[in-house]
């Protein structure tokens, strides 16, 4: 980030040893910022936000500043001027301002259920189906899987492996279009 025209580096350290710079806000910032007003107008020199240096005295973790061009928050961490949904988002697990972690991530799956999903993926690669479905003349087909994919096939009109993904205002378009393949589902799925 660049500094604000105007802003000048003082190395003094002054009566609190802490340089007044506004990179990185810590602890020490803090209490400088408290104790002395001068220390906190030299650390307002520094930023490009003021807001960040009233959050920082005020105690808190983050406060309002500019859009962020990744995620589109305005919340910014006051330690380091990083978007704080940003820094969220990076891990599964939350921290607490000592940097411990406070929760932990939820698993997706049990053991059993990842086996079982693993076991259905192989079977699906194998070729192995739940049961295939033909309308009455024969002109419409429904495989199912065990991973829960459709495949439905209208010949030489439709053929998709994918038939559950579409909307439900989608399936029904099609159920309506084509009675044979209305028939092949009914038979799959029971409605």
């Amino acid at each position: 980030m660049s500094k604000p025209v105007g802003a000048k580096n003082f190395r003094t350290c002054g009566l609190w040893q802490v340089a007044p710079y506004a990179s990185k806000l810590t602890r020490r910032h803090r209490a400088a910022a408290r104790a002395d007003h001068a220390y906190a107008r030299a650390l307002r020199e520094q930023t490009l936000y003021p807001q960040r240096i009233d959050a920082l005295v005020a105690g808190q973790t983050h406060y309002r500043g500019n859009l962020c061009a990744k995620c589109g928050s305005v919340e910014r961490r006051v330690y380091d001027n990083a978007c704080w949904s940003c820094q969220r988002g990076r891990s599964h697990f939350a921290v607490d301002s000592r940097n411990r972690c406070v929760t932990r991530w939820k698993t997706k799956l049990s053991r059993a259920g990842y086996e079982a999903r693993l076991s259905e993926k192989r079977r699906e690669k194998s070729g192995e189906s739940i049961g295939r479905w033909s309308s009455a003349d024969g002109t419409a087909t429904v495989t199912l899987y065990p991973g829960g994919r459709t495949h439905a096939v209208l010949s030489g009109v439709l053929d998709n492996p994918h038939f559950e993904k579409l909307s439900g205002r989608e399936a029904g378009a099609a159920r309506e279009r084509y009675p044979a393949l209305s028939e092949a589902l009914f038979y799959a799925w029971g409605y």
